[in-house]
Parts: C-alpha cells; structure tokens; sequence
C-alpha cells in the first residue's frame, strides 16, 4: 500500500491532525458548544484516529510478525532440506561403493564396469558407444561380457540384481 519510508511522514500527518482537532474541540468548549456537540466531535476524533491506528500501525505490525514467521518457517524447511540432501548424498554413495564393489566381485574390467554403470543408468548401446568414443558392436560385446561374469540375462537382469536389495521392504524395528 504505502513504501516503508512513507509511513513516518504518514504517521507523524494523523497526529498532527488529531492533536489539531483535539484543540479544535477545546476551542469549540471555550466558545460554549452544546456537550452533544463536542461529544459528537470526541466520538468522531476517536473513530477516525482508532482507525487510522489500526489502518497505520497494526495492520502492517501483524504483517510484519506473519512475515517473521514465514521466513522462520522457510529457514527451518531449509535446514530440513539440507539435511535430507545430506542424507540421500549419504545413500547414493553407499550404493556406488555397493555397486563398485559388487563389479570388482565379478572381476570387471575398468571398461566393463563402465559399460555396466551406463546400462544402469538406461543409455542405449548408441548412447553408450558415443560416451565411450567406441563402436556400438565393441560396447555391445563388452556388454555381453559383464551379463556373463555375472551370470545374468541381460540389462533387465542387471538392473533388477541392484534394485532387489534397495526394494526390501522395512521392517517397523528398523
């Protein structure tokens, strides 16, 4: 509604304003106005500077204190992001250290265990040879290759032989 630095000259305008009606009706009792008159006028004084006041002071006050919260609330959302970060950071690795280890098992090449982490993520065999700056049938060879050392029927296998663990269900101890 109005800018920040507005709101002083705002405020400091109401209170001249009240205090010269306030003399206004001082004025009005010397000059023998009837007490319904300057009741009238006190009634009318008061309305207009309560609701000023509100308008004025705490409406943006409750703003401010809804506003506080806010960034209270975003601060803590934040560090709870942060922290779950953290923890599927956590997560992720272990299961690259698994699944590292789990190629060293099945005696991988280094080329292999390339092919084998490409698969995982879903490249295609024309995807896989660009990344590799290789043929298609030479990454699909050494595809083969990694399905034989582990004993599996292809990528769907491979694939499923990484997920099986991470899809045990959780028991309510744990």
């Amino acid at each position: 509604m109005f800018q920040h630095h507005e709101r002083p000259a705002i405020i400091g305008a109401i209170c001249i304003l009240v205090v010269m009606a306030g003399l206004d009706i001082l004025d009005d009792a010397r000059q023998g106005e009837s007490l319904s008159m300057l009741i009238w006028d006190v009634v009318l004084v008061g309305a207009v500077t309560a609701l000023l006041t509100y308008i004025f002071i705490f409406q943006p006050y409750a703003s401010y204190l809804r506003t506080r919260k806010l960034e209270n609330e975003a601060v803590e959302q934040t560090a709870e992001l942060t922290t779950l970060a953290r923890q599927a950071r956590k997560q992720l690795e272990g299961l690259g250290v698994y699944i590292s280890a789990q190629f060293d098992i099945w005696k991988l090449t280094p080329a292999e265990s390339e092919v084998a982490l490409l698969l995982l993520k879903g490249l295609s065999m024309k995807e896989i040879a660009n990344v590799r700056g290789i043929s298609e049938r030479t990454a699909r060879q050494q595809a083969t290759t990694v399905y034989g050392k582990a004993n599996l029927d292809g990528r769907t296998g491979l694939s499923a032989f990484f997920l099986e663990d991470l899809l045990l269900p959780v028991s309510p101890a744990e």
